[in-house]
């Protein structure tokens, strides 16, 4: 894992963790809500497990935010800079359905 790819799952851990805090739930409770177990929760806030987009979503459902909240901002749709593709794509993809689900909710 390069230094780009560190630092994006640690922005992932981090917003996960803000969330969490947030919605007022120990990591035990959101792991139990998003079908994880407390370890890969505290994987995924420590930075050292990327969260893989299902999974990200399942978080995101589990502390009620949009999947693309937990994602480091997007400097244009579809592309992270240095980040290598298969994370790009995999960003890009979360980031189009949250995208998606807004448009059919009516919130764009």
């Amino acid at each position: 894992m390069d230094d780009v790819e560190r630092g994006f799952n640690a922005e992932i851990g981090r917003r996960v963790r803000v969330a969490r805090i947030r919605a007022k739930l120990t990591q035990e409770l959101l792991a139990r809500k998003a079908g994880l177990t407390r370890g890969s929760i505290t994987n995924i806030e420590s930075g050292a497990q990327a969260p893989p987009p299902y999974r990200l979503v399942r978080l995101a459902s589990a502390l009620d935010v949009e999947p693309a909240d937990l994602l480091p901002d997007l400097q244009e749709p579809g592309q992270v800079n240095g980040l290598p593709d298969h994370l790009a794509n995999a960003v890009a993809s979360v980031a189009s359905e949250a995208f998606e689900r807004r448009v059919r909710d009516g919130q764009v």
